[in-house]
């Protein structure tokens, strides 16, 4: 790692010049020049800290000065966000070159707000668009903003991991046939766990229905920089997509980006969805860290990626040693829905010690100061990325292997559920009213018991599969009544509902 760093460093060429490094332009960052240069202007505007001179000292020891002189706003010469014409609109230009896109905004709410931006461009009050049935709450967020009805399509799902996959192109095709009057398909690619669809010919049968693809691609804005990786969106046919920076890259968390290519997106709707759900006061701590993670991955992408996925690969090849632990690799693909993995994302399977992965998530953190990504009920994920060390790598495999000794004698409570886990959720409900609608209706809580026949005014989701079990407007049948109860009683990780405990549930009044 060393060296890659160093080669960064360096003033010279880097050894490999990754994908989108095809403009001189590129060592350049304007944000980060700009605020480099305002240091010296005395500051009578916001934010009310002056650059750290009355700010409390313990945040000032935590933060760091340099953070507080770069916590600016959009002052003249700083550019503005919303409308730019200034390093904003040249940096988002370094962007779009970087990735492949036409036109790339940078976003300070999170990928989320990329999400909705891309769902409110392209449909509207009652219209209706294609989503995976694991989506994330964003996209939620997304269909009760826009009023649009969403048609739902089942991924892959794996039932001894006990995760959803990508989703079959061939589920994903048989919706567009069914249903037509769809405006566009938004797809999860990569899934949390790194796993991958080919969109190619997905996005060959979107555009010949008529439709415009928009991808989730949270999880994958360092596809473009490695041939390891699995195919980016855009390159793939996407029309658009949000990335999140922060996931692997080196950019602040919130910071993310949204691209858009080709001309099947209106343009003019598109940035004002941008708008309407971007903060007048941009962080420009958020933006300037995008700014400088674009020429990271232009300039020295391939080399931070190539020892990232190495590193990874020692970690995995390390797991698959220790008896009763599991990191799946390429052995899993080849089936539609899985047609490529990011290798930097390790997940650990830990059911065969008869704990839970949040169990595992909690005796690292706790015993070992070790924090991984997230936990469901059989697997414990970790992101590796060039900020890890082949140090760390080996004090998490020795912390896993002590854990693997505690289960097995029993130091570690064994909470695995004895009957393992449930199939793949029972099938998609009635959809009653839109989310809008459902979000919208008067409701009221009733016991769970008695909400059969009831339309949802929540979502409740159960990890895993990390597949929503029922959904705002939809109807609550006998046979997910069921299911909520046998997950209730399972103890499986809830998300969604107000009462996480599933003792009770909001309905829509009748």
């Amino acid at each position: 790692m060393a060296n890659v760093l160093q080669t960064q460093k360096s003033t010279g060429n880097p050894s490999t010049v990754s994908p989108g490094a095809n403009s001189a332009s590129q060592s350049r960052a304007p944000v980060l020049e700009a605020l480099s240069a305002y240091r010296s202007v005395i500051r009578f505007h916001m934010p009310g800290h002056k650059g750290g001179r009355c700010q409390d000292p313990q945040a000032i020891a935590v933060l760091g000065e340099k953070a507080y002189w770069s916590d600016v706003t959009g002052v003249p010469g700083m550019d503005d966000l919303h409308e730019p014409g200034g390093i904003l609109a040249e940096a988002q230009k370094l962007a779009a070159e970087a990735w492949g896109a036409d036109e790339t905004y940078f976003l300070v709410n999170g990928t989320s707000s990329g999400i909705h931006a891309m769902i409110l461009a392209t449909v509207g009050l009652g219209d209706t668009i294609i989503v995976p049935r694991n989506i994330h709450k964003s996209i939620l967020a997304g269909l009760v903003l826009s009023g649009a009805k969403p048609v739902f399509v089942q991924p892959v799902y794996d039932s001894y991991l006990g995760i959803a996959m990508g989703v079959a192109p061939e589920s994903l095709f048989k919706a567009i046939r069914e249903h037509p009057e769809a405006k566009a398909v938004l797809l999860v690619n990569p899934t949390y766990y790194g796993v991958a669809t080919r969109l190619d010919e997905v996005a060959d049968a979107v555009h010949r229905a008529g439709m415009v693809l928009l991808v989730d691609e949270a999880h994958g804005p360092h596809f473009r920089f490695h041939p390891k990786l699995p195919a980016p969106a855009l390159d793939s046919g996407a029309d658009a997509c949000a990335q999140g920076a922060h996931k692997i890259l080196g950019a602040f968390t919130q910071a993310s980006l949204l691209h858009v290519k080709g001309d099947r997106i209106d343009r003019v709707r598109l940035k004002a969805a941008f708008q309407h759900v971007t903060s007048t006061s941009p962080s420009y701590l958020l933006l300037a860290s995008l700014d400088a993670a674009r020429r990271q991955m232009v300039l020295y992408g391939k080399d931070l990626l190539d020892y990232a996925i190495n590193l990874a690969g020692i970690l995995r090849a390390g797991v698959n040693e220790i008896p009763g632990l599991y990191s799946f690799g390429k052995e899993i693909l080849g089936r539609r829905g899985q047609d490529d993995m990011d290798p930097t994302k390790v997940t650990v399977t830990v059911r065969e010690l008869g704990i839970t992965g949040t169990q595992a998530e909690m005796y690292l953190r706790f015993n070992e100061n070790i924090q991984a990504e997230m936990s469901d009920m059989a697997n414990v994920l970790f992101i590796v990325s060039p900020g890890n060390t082949i140090a760390e790598v080996s004090k998490l495999l020795e912390a896993l292997k002590r854990m693997a000794r505690d289960a097995a004698s029993g130091h570690l409570k064994r909470d695995f559920p004895e009957n393992g886990f449930l199939e793949a959720p029972p099938g998609l409900p009635e959809m009653v009213l839109t989310p809008k609608q459902a979000f919208e209706s008067p409701w009221e809580r009733v016991e769970l018991e008695r909400a059969a026949g009831r339309v949802s005014a929540e979502v409740v989701t159960c990890y895993p599969p990390g597949i929503p079990l029922v959904f705002p407007g939809e109807l609550i049948t006998g046979d997910v009544l069921n299911h909520l109860k046998a997950i209730r009683e399972l103890g499986f990780r809830i998300s969604g509902p107000e009462d996480r405990s599933l003792r009770t549930l909001r309905v829509v009044r009748s």
